[in-house]
């Protein structure tokens, strides 16, 4: 199987580091594809290396094959897109000539708001759930953020799941990275999408880790506000909703105490955020219904003045 991964960021480069060493073959690669040559450079003369465990001691580094070029790409059976939300589209844009109609279509995105986008691909759109999590120290550097699961749901109506898929399925968990196919892969979507309503902003609006929102009431008390309204748009869409997600997010925040959520990283790095993909798609799909969401915009509106104040380039 031939992998091309799209967008060497934190997921990007942590799940190159774990899937490489399975991807060596003449009949099984990897290669990395990348809009940012300056970056492409820089990882085809250094490396990628991901340090994983409690004291960052197990070290691992690969030297992958990277490109700008998809024509330099020589074939390609699945493309995994970990790319942010609002770049999917150019992603999709880029990658194109390597698009076949038997093309495995990854998309690692949070939110929603990239679902359309993988929809109206040439290939088979597949969307992918994570808890896995790392955290990019310096380009080329990646701290694994401990395990999770990652599941993988056609978008493409198909009478059944393609070989390929059930081979990436066993890819991941070849590599350790626990993987499966679900039938209904929505309802994973809405399940991470509730925990990033309750936990992103607010790690990036008040600088701290996962862990510690747990730490403050109010804090506590705008995590339950925000998952609500995300819940009450969420059944206005028909889906159901059979366990608590506000005790899933608080449980979240507990196990990855320690990380540092996406999008704290890209405040911390002056990048744009997936804000518009998450408590802003709840904040538009709330007016579609006629529901009002008054925290996930506040939430919104934070974020976007914190984008706003940084300096223009």
């Amino acid at each position: 199987m031939h992998v091309v991964l799209v967008g060497p960021g934190a997921l990007g480069s942590m799940l190159a580091v774990r899937l490489a060493p399975l991807l060596g073959g003449e009949e099984e690669s990897l290669t990395l594809l990348d809009h940012n040559r300056q970056r492409a450079d820089f990882i085809a003369d250094n490396g990628i290396t991901l340090y994983q465990g409690t004291d960052a001691s197990q070290v691992t580094t690969i030297h992958p094959v990277i490109t700008t070029d998809p024509s330099a790409i020589s074939k390609c059976e699945v493309i995994l897109l970990c790319v942010k939300s609002g770049a999917t589209a150019q992603a999709l844009l880029h990658a194109a000539p390597l698009i076949r109609e038997d093309t495995l279509i990854v998309g690692l995105q949070n939110g929603m708001a990239h679902l359309e986008n993988l929809r109206r691909t040439r290939g088979i759109a597949v969307a992918a759930v994570s808890s896995a999590g790392a955290t990019l120290m310096a380009p080329g550097q990646v701290m694994d953020g401990g395990a999770g699961v990652t599941r993988f749901g056609l978008l493409t109506p198909l009478p059944s799941p393609p070989k390929r898929l059930h081979d990436l399925v066993a890819l991941f968990n070849r590599a350790g990275l626990e993987a499966e196919a679900v039938p209904d892969i929505m309802a994973r979507i809405w399940e991470k999408l509730f925990v990033n309503v309750a936990i992103n902003a607010l790690t990036a609006i008040h600088r701290r880790k996962n862990g510690q929102l747990l730490t403050s009431c109010s804090i506590r008390n705008s995590m339950k506000k925000a998952v609500s309204e995300a819940m009450a748009v969420a059944r206005g869409q028909q889906i159901e909703i059979d366990y608590d997600p506000v005790a899933t997010a608080f449980a979240v925040c507990r196990r990855t105490r320690n990380n540092t959520s996406s999008m704290l990283q890209d405040v911390l790095k002056q990048r744009p955020t997936e804000i518009a993909a998450i408590n802003g798609f709840i904040v538009e799909q709330g007016k579609q219904l006629g529901i009002d969401t008054p925290v996930n915009a506040e939430l919104v509106r934070k974020v976007r003045e914190i984008e706003q104040s940084w300096p223009t380039a």
